[in-house]
Order: C-alpha cells, then sequence, then structure tokens
C-alpha cells in the first residue's frame, strides 16, 4: 500500500502534465497507467505551436518533422499548398511523446509506476480516496482521472461520461528509405468524403499516418472504405498500412462536471477534444496545466475542493470549444466554400495559421466580420446541426 498526497490515473499528455505541475509544488505524487511504457496511442501525433507552448521546456527531443505548410483537396478536385512560412505543428508519436512527458513529471519528483490496471476507485467519508490496481492499493488525498472518456475514475466517481459522437480510423505506413518529399514538412488534408470530418496523411520520422474521422453515426460505417479511397486519392498503398486501429473521439457535453471535493478529470477523461478539428494534444496539456495550482491550493487548506479549476477552465477555454464547436457545425454543412478559402484568400489561410499557434482565438475570428459576426454563430450552427440531422437520419 502507498500513501501519497495525490495519483494521477493516465500517463497522457494531460495526465503527466498534472503530475508534473502538481509535484513542481512539493506534493507527493503518484503517477500510474494501465499500459508499460513506452507505448504507443491511437492518435495523429501533431502537436500544435500552441500547445507545445504550453510546456515550460522543447519538445524538440521527439519531434520528428517539422510542419510548415498544408496540402489541401476538396475530394478529388485540384489541390492547393499554402505556405505558412513558419512552424505550425510538431510531428511526432505518441510513444515518445508521452514517455518524454512522464520522464519531465518524474524530474519533477512524481513516481510512475507503469503496467498498473486500475480496477476500482473509491472515496472515503474524510474525502480521502483509495485506489485498487491488480498488484494493491494506494491511498490519497487527491485523485485525478486522466485516463480517457470512460476511465475509471470518472465512472467510479460518478462523473458524467463524455459524448462519443466522432470516430476516427488510422494507421502506419513504413518508408524505410525515407518519407516521400511530397509528404515532408506538410499536413495533407483531404475534406468531403467522410461526414463530419476529414481525411489526413501527417509526416513521421520514417513513416506516414493516414487516417479518417467523422462523425460517428454517418462516418463510422464507411470508415475503411473512405482510409481506402485516401490512400488511392494520394498514391498510397492500402494493403500496406499497419497498426490499423479505430478510436472514438469524446466530446464535451455542456454543463460537465470535470472537478468536485479531491477529484478533476483532465483531458478526454473530460471531454476535451477540439471539435473542429479533431484535436486532443493541446486540450490534454491546457488541464493539465490548469488543474495543478487547483490542487496545490486544496492540499494547503485554501480551498475546500478543486472547484477552481472547473472555474478556470469555464472562463478561459469552454467559451473556445463551444465557438469550435458551432464552426464545425457550419463548416460540415458544406465544406466546399470554406476549403475554397483556406485555399485562395490570404486572410482566411493566415487566420487559420495565427490560431493554430495561439496567436489567436477561435472566437478571435469570429469577430473578423464584427460583433453581428459572432452573434449569429450559435444560430447559424443551429440550423447547420438541423441540416446534418436530417442528412444522417436519411441515410
Amino acid at each position: 500500500m502507498t500513501d501519497v498526497d495525490v495519483i494521477v490515473v493516465g500517463a497522457g499528455p494531460g495526465g503527466s502534465t498534472a503530475a508534473r505541475g502538481i509535484a513542481a509544488g512539493g506534493a507527493s505524487v503518484l503517477l500510474l497507467d494501465r499500459a508499460k511504457f513506452p507505448r504507443d496511442k491511437p492518435c495523429g501525433g501533431g502537436v500544435t505551436v500552441r500547445g507545445a507552448n504550453i510546456l515550460p521546456f522543447s519538445i524538440d527531443p521527439v519531434v520528428e518533422d517539422v510542419v510548415t505548410q498544408a496540402r489541401m483537396r476538396l475530394r478529388e478536385r485540384r489541390e492547393v499548398t499554402r505556405n505558412a512560412k513558419a512552424p505550425l505543428t510538431f510531428m511526432t508519436q505518441r510513444r515518445r511523446l508521452d514517455a518524454f512527458l512522464v520522464e519531465k513529471a518524474q524530474e519533477m519528483g512524481a513516481e510512475f509506476r507503469d503496467g498498473q490496471t486500475v480496477t476500482d476507485v473509491k472515496q472515503f467519508a474524510d474525502s480521502t480516496f483509495e485506489v485498487r490496481t491488480k498488484d494493491g492499493s494506494h491511498h490519497a488525498r487527491v485523485v485525478i482521472g486522466a485516463d480517457g472518456a470512460n476511465g475509471v475514475v470518472g465512472n467510479r466517481l460518478g462523473y458524467e461520461a463524455a459524448g462519443e459522437s466522432a470516430v476516427a480510423l488510422e494507421g502506419n505506413i513504413v518508408f524505410p528509405g525515407g518519407v516521400p518529399s511530397e509528404f515532408r514538412g506538410k499536413v495533407t488534408l483531404n475534406f468531403g468524403h467522410v461526414p463530419g470530418g476529414y481525411g489526413w496523411v501527417f509526416p513521421k520520422g520514417d513513416h506516414i499516418n493516414v487516417g479518417v474521422g467523422g462523425w460517428k453515426a454517418a462516418a463510422g460505417p464507411i470508415l475503411r472504405a473512405a482510409l481506402q479511397r485516401l490512400c488511392r486519392t494520394y498514391g498510397l498503398d492500402f494493403d500496406a498500412v499497419t497498426g490499423l486501429r479505430g478510436h472514438h473521439l469524446p466530446m464535451q457535453r455542456r454543463g460537465m462536471v470535470m472537478a468536485a471535493a479531491g477529484s478533476a478529470v483532465v483531458g478526454d477523461a473530460a471531454g476535451l477534444v477540439d471539435p473542429l478539428s479533431g484535436e486532443g494534444i493541446t486540450a490534454a496539456l491546457l488541464s493539465g496545466t490548469a488543474v495543478a495550482p487547483s490542487v496545490r491550493d486544496y492540499l494547503d487548506g485554501r480551498v475546500a475542493t478543486l472547484a477552481g479549476y472547473q472555474a478556470t477552465l469555464e472562463r478561459e477555454y469552454l467559451p473556445e470549444f463551444e465557438a469550435s464547436r458551432a464552426l464545425m457545425e457550419i463548416f460540415n454543412v458544406n465544406p466546399a466554400p470554406f476549403v475554397w478559402m483556406l485555399q485562395h484568400l490570404g486572410p482566411f489561410w493566415d487566420g487559420a495559421c495565427r490560431m493554430i499557434r495561439g496567436e489567436v482565438t477561435y472566437i478571435d475570428l469570429t469577430h473578423v466580420a464584427g460583433p453581428v459576426s459572432y452573434h449569429l454563430l450559435g444560430p447559424t450552427a443551429k440550423v447547420s446541426r438541423l441540416i446534418t440531422s436530417r442528412r444522417v437520419t436519411r441515410g
């Protein structure tokens, strides 16, 4: 049995970042993960410049390619490549990134134990917790759930599960002689074939990651065929795809509780995935960073709950998710004009690049045409959602 101040369950970007930030304040932290590290995860493996800037250290040791350009195409129409002339996204692999972030947490004093499957979490009358694994039990004053959308922590402590409205299918194609030049330094994006989503090709050190994702109801049954089509479009051999994996993308439900007395959920466990892009690493890093100050205040007796963490998210981040959700609804009703604007209109492309770098937000972009455009966002998204719902119902 281990007694510590804090137990963090799940050693992805959100969990490791939370563990590092809490341990840096002097608390004893136990970080658990069910997998043996290093391990891979279904994920495109892109860390945006905004995401990387959240961390107080460089991720250069695990970066395999730096994206400065985007190849964009609507279905099989003419492709246009845009150059941002500066980094947009750092490409890595989750097996490398997650292990690296764990090491940073350990440097701050966190204890990491991998291969530890959590089977139960209980809260006692004195507000302390017991976390049971297959190998034993641990006690703590605080528990952080970073174990995914259907994680044990959230389930046992009564947190509402995030919605699973989106799904993705992805795998890798290895190039022993090096990734072809047409993919290096670029994200390749294809829109229009997958309802509510897109297809991608992401470059890594010795391979590319290929995938498709979209709405669960409409895209789920066609993901494999869509990935085959994507490979054909870009001259790739689908039979060469290895490690093919499907996964759900958790989506924040309005009004979700993410913190209580002595416990909180971060990252995917809190449904913190960008609705428009489907990217979750940035939100995991944001939430892992945001929870640490509230935990320190709680341990020091300055506050009675971790509600300050939720308040921070609601004030600083959730409005962004709402704006992203609305833009996603509008974009996916008819992606053609938006893809064309990204391909051909400088201000539209520049705005997207600035957002990826964290220089502006989704809300900032919705104000470009004036305050009225922002106020019309919600109603327009609602109409778009109704149109989409009818299309999906018709099949």
